[in-house]
């Protein structure tokens, strides 16, 4: 029985182990490290290999950075696998979203998705960061 239960712990941890982790940020620190930032509905995931997805968004605000208009579509590229920090699946939802841009194409993960509500408001008490012009849009509700 013993020897049962030991197991099962094992089996426990490395199943932990594998999970996605991150670790607390504010999202004003999120939002000024990001290079851009978005409230986006997801529309649809299209896999893209046996590890990696592309979450298609359509985009309801900008804060940061050179992304789609409202109403436009935007890509992310991200991890299918939970324990990799994906991206959340329910379409028709909508997130706050801290992305980064390598090789032209943007990226996203669990650690940076936050309530559309957060990243408004983290925006709000921010502006001498985000000048006029910048792709900061304060409009939403």
């Amino acid at each position: 029985m013993a020897l049962v239960l030991v197991v099962l712990a094992m089996l426990g941890a490395a199943e932990g182990a594998g999970a996605c982790s991150c670790a607390p940020q504010a999202p004003a620190k999120s939002l000024r490290e990001a290079d851009g930032a978005v409230v986006g509905r997801l529309v649809r995931v299209l896999p893209h290999g046996a590890l990696h997805a592309v979450y298609r968004y359509e985009v309801r605000h900008s804060y940061k950075g050179a992304l789609p208009g409202t109403g436009k579509m935007l890509d992310v590229h991200g991890s299918r696998r939970g324990a990799a920090c994906a991206l959340p699946r329910r379409v028709g939802r909508s997130y706050g979203l801290f992305l980064f841009r390598r090789n032209g194409r943007w990226f996203g993960g669990l650690c940076g998705v936050v309530t559309p509500h957060r990243l408004r408001a983290a925006a709000e008490n921010q502006p001498r960061i985000y000048r006029r012009g910048s792709g900061l849009d304060l409009s939403c509700a």
